[in-house]
């Protein structure tokens, strides 16, 4: 009865206290702490609850994500020091108007009661209280004369310079949440320190660096080896796995590439019982992730959260149609030129362009990933047809999944975030020349290049001799 002394739920009444009350089921699930959150199952019955009749555009909402968090520590600086403060009841700070009071009642036993406050099972109440929570933020950058502050519903993560500083920073923020009344889960107050969790991922500002959960890692891992021995799988084992992929992406973005397929694989269903198949597309995604699990040790450094342009990082590569001409990739004086295997003559690998201006890519990234680690690289390519497929990390093509693949494993294992845009062949001067073998002229355009090329990786071969 907590909720009826605080006056956020009415009741209990024996009878409903308005004739067109609505009653919707309600349940309990168990929240970290072992209390028990309820639930207004406002989704029920399908095609006529309450959250049918509210439009989707209302319900929509976009979160800070993790990324954002990281960007302000980084403006901060290295050993910024850190604090995470927990709004208390959050959903239920946020009244409800009278006028739509019988759309949330609910019965237990005989009795009925009825949502004066946002409920949890609402479509809306999450698009609703976040407006709240980014007034707050708002109020608190104002008063405090500093953005270093980010909000994930009712978690806000706070940093100063250092410890006077986030202390200050805090007490601002208490002071706001006080004149407006505003409590705060006190208990669950994290720093000031320079190692927190936030959103369930360790943040270390001393090593700018994120750290996943091993038991999450090993649960991930677990599930994954699972459903690779199953032909089909039910959706609610799906969903969980998907729930965890997303988790991990948090630190590891590039990992959203593999889970795709999986979102794809669920489109349409709702029965948590139901079946799905698992296509040899989602085999392979499961494959690589088991393969990166392996070699990741769980954690993330985040120093560099700039995008950097392929010309500033003198990164180039072309493909030239051709069985007797290749492929090749610069970056600064260091080069490499591929040429076409002579077993792809009259092959429809030579006419698939998309491909072909791939692989250069795929080399690159395997020959100086140390030195591209945890950089966030902005592509350069002539080819428009690849440019979503290298934002997306994906392609209907069996063919460019074969390198995009490995391409992403690879940006996984060491960090590094790439995007494409797209630049004119004319721009692509030196590459168009190495790549057509017209040495003169690349010597010519870049005088200092390296005098014999970079060695090609016998991983790189490998992975194109599977090709077809």
């Amino acid at each position: 009865m907590k909720e009826v002394r605080l006056g956020r739920l009415a009741g209990p009444f024996l009878f409903k206290p308005f004739e067109n009350l609505l009653v919707s089921p309600v349940g309990l699930i168990p929240k970290k702490d072992g209390t028990w959150r309820l639930i207004h199952h406002l989704s029920f019955p399908p095609g006529h609850s309450v959250n049918d009749h509210i439009d989707n555009i209302h319900c929509t909402v976009k979160y800070t994500s993790f990324d954002e968090a990281l960007e302000m520590i980084t403006e901060v600086g290295t050993g910024a020091v850190i604090a995470r403060l927990d709004i208390k009841s959050a959903f239920r700070l946020i009244p409800i108007h009278p006028s739509d009071f019988s759309l949330l009642g609910y019965k237990i036993a005989q009795y009925y009661f009825v949502d004066k406050c946002l409920p949890f099972g609402c479509a809306i109440s999450c698009a609703l209280f976040e407006k709240f929570a980014n007034f707050l933020e708002w109020e608190l950058k104002r008063r405090a004369k500093s953005d270093s502050v980010v909000h994930y519903l009712d978690d806000f993560l706070i940093a100063g310079s250092d410890f006077d500083k986030c202390v200050t920073f805090m007490n601002c923020y208490r002071s706001l949440c006080s004149d407006l009344g505003v409590p705060l889960a006190e208990e669950k107050t994290l720093g000031p320190a320079t190692r927190i969790n936030f959103l369930g991922l360790e943040i270390d500002t001393l090593e700018m660096m994120v750290r996943i959960p091993a038991d999450k890692l090993d649960k991930l891992r677990q599930q994954l080896v699972k459903m690779l021995g199953c032909k089909k799988t039910t959706l609610l084992d799906l969903q969980s796995l998907t729930g965890l992929l997303n988790f991990c992406s948090k630190a590891i973005p590039s990992a959203r590439a593999f889970i795709r397929r999986f979102y794809n694989a669920m489109q349409g269903m709702t029965n948590p019982h139901h079946h799905v198949r698992i296509s040899a597309e989602m085999r392979e995604d499961i494959k690589m992730l088991l393969f990166f699990l392996d070699q990741f040790n769980g954690t993330y450094l985040f120093n560099e959260l700039k995008w950097v342009d392929s010309d500033d990082l003198e990164l180039y590569t072309d493909s030239a149609g051709g069985i007797n001409l290749g492929c090749a990739a610069i970056f600064g004086t260091h080069w490499v030129f591929f040429k076409w295997p002579s077993k792809w003559k009259n092959c429809p690998i030579m006419r698939d362009i998309t491909f072909l201006e791939l692989v250069p890519i795929f080399l690159a990234f395997l020959i100086w990933s140390n030195e591209f680690k945890y950089k966030r690289i902005v592509l350069h390519t002539d080819n428009k047809g690849l440019i979503p497929i290298l934002n997306r990390k994906t392609s209907k093509s069996k063919r460019v999944m074969g390198l995009v693949r490995p391409l992403v494993l690879c940006s996984m294992l060491c960090g590094i975030y790439f995007k494409a845009i797209h630049i004119e062949g004319k721009s692509n001067i030196v590459a168009d020349a190495l790549s057509r073998q017209q040495m003169d002229r690349f010597r010519m355009s870049l005088p200092n290049a390296d005098e014999s090329p970079a060695p090609i990786p016998e991983s790189f071969l490998q992975t194109l001799s599977k090709i077809e």
